[in-house]
C-alpha cells in the first residue's frame, strides 16, 4: 500500500530530524550512559572495567568534605549571579530601554565582556589581580589606599570573591540582553496607560513590568544555574580551584579527580552526582514557571 500524503510528511520530517537526533544521542545520551556505567566501578582510566563496586564510588562522595565545599562554591557562585548579576543586567536593560544612556553606543560597549573569549578573559583579569604588577593593586596605591593591597588570588580570603566578581563581569552583559529583548516586548500602550493612571518609576517596574518579564527571568535563570554549574575556563585558568581548594568548584573537582588523581570511577561518579542536583534544581524552577504561567491562564480565562 502506497503512503498517502500525510505519511509522506512524516516520514520527511523524521529524515529532517535524524541528523540532529543522532549527533544528540553520540554526543550527550552516550557519553551520560557511559559515564554513569564507569561510576560504578574502581576504574583508573586504564585498561578494561572489571572491578565493579556497585555505590561506592557514589557513598565515597558523599563522605567527601571536598564535594561539599565544591558544591557550596558553586551554590555561591548560582546565588550571586541570580541575585547580583540579575539585578545589575536588569537596571541596565532598563536604562537603556527607557533612552537613558545613548542607545546606538552604549549596548556594544556593555555587551563586550560578553564577546570577548573566557580564557582570554581568565588571563587579562589574572593580570589585573597579580599583587605585583597589577592594575588593581597599583590602582589602590595611586589613591593612598596601600592597606587594601592584596594578593587577591593568592589569599584565601579574597580569591573567591575575586573568582565571583570576574564571574559576574562576564555574565552581565548575557543577562542584559536577555532581559533587554523582554522589556521590548511590553506593550508600549500598556505603559502609556499605566502612566496615565499615575502608576511610574518604581511602581510601574513592581506592578507593571516585572510580573509581565516573570517568565523570561524564570528562564533566565534555568540558563544561569545550567551555566554556573558548567563553569570551568575562568576558575581553572586564575586559581586551578586554589590556593587550598578556595575556590574549587564541581568542574574543577571533577577534573582533578579523573585527570590528576586518576580516579575515573569516582570523578564520574561525582559528576553524575551533580548532574542530579542541577537537573533537579532546573526542573524544580521549571515547575514554578509552569504553574505560574498556568495560574495566569486560568486567571486571563476567568477575565476573559
Amino acid at each position: 500500500m502506497l503512503p498517502g500524503r500525510a505519511d509522506k510528511k512524516q516520514l520527511l520530517a523524521y529524515a529532517m530530524i535524524f541528523p540532529a537526533l543522532f549527533f544528540f544521542v553520540l554526543y550527550l545520551v552516550f557519553p551520560l550512559i557511559k559515564s554513569l556505567q564507569m561510576s560504578f566501578y574502581d576504574y583508573d582510566g586504564v585498561g578494561p572495567l572489571s572491578d565493579l563496586i556497585g555505590f561506592g564510588n557514589f557513598a565515597a562522595g558523599f563522605r567527601d568534605s571536598r564535594f561539599y565545599e565544591a558544591m557550596g562554591h558553586n551554590l555561591i557562585l548560582m546565588a550571586v549571579e541570580l541575585v547580583v548579576s540579575m539585578s545589575v543586567a536588569f537596571a541596565l536593560a532598563y536604562f537603556l530601554f527607557r533612552g537613558v544612556f545613548a542607545w546606538k553606543w552604549f549596548n556594544v560597549v556593555l555587551f563586550l565582556p560578553y564577546i570577548i573569549p573566557l580564557a582570554v578573559s581568565a588571563v587579562i583579569w589574572s593580570l589585573i589581580f597579580e599583587p605585583t604588577i597589577g592594575m588593581l593593586n597599583q590602582l589602590l596605591a595611586a589613591v593612598g589606599l596601600d592597606s587594601w593591597q592584596r594578593v587577591w588570588l593568592g589569599s584565601q580570603d579574597t580569591s573567591l570573591l575575586s573568582v565571583i566578581l570576574v564571574w559576574v563581569w562576564r555574565t552581565i552583559p548575557f543577562d542584559m540582553l536577555i532581559l533587554l529583548g523582554s522589556l521590548l516586548k511590553i506593550p508600549k500602550e500598556l505603559l502609556e496607560a499605566s502612566k496615565i493612571d499615575g502608576c511610574t518609576g518604581i511602581r510601574s517596574i513592581w506592578h507593571i513590568i516585572l510580573p509581565l518579564m516573570l517568565p523570561t527571568i524564570m528562564l533566565l535563570s534555568i540558563i544561569s544555574i545550567a551555566n554556573d554549574f558548567r563553569s570551568f575556563d575562568i576558575v581553572w585558568i586564575m586559581t586551578q580551584g586554589g590556593p587550598i581548594g578556595s575556590t574549587e568548584i564541581a568542574s574543577t573537582l571533577v577534573y582533578k579527580l579523573g585527570f590528576q588523581e586518576n580516579h575515573y570511577g569516582y570523578a564520574n561518579a561525582v559528576a553524575f552526582m551533580v548532574f542530579v542536583i542541577v537537573t533537579a534544581m532546573v526542573g524544580l524552577v521549571g515547575l514554578i514557571l509552569r504553574s505560574r504561567n498556568g495560574t495566569n491562564e486560568r486567571t486571563g480565562g476567568q477575565e476573559g
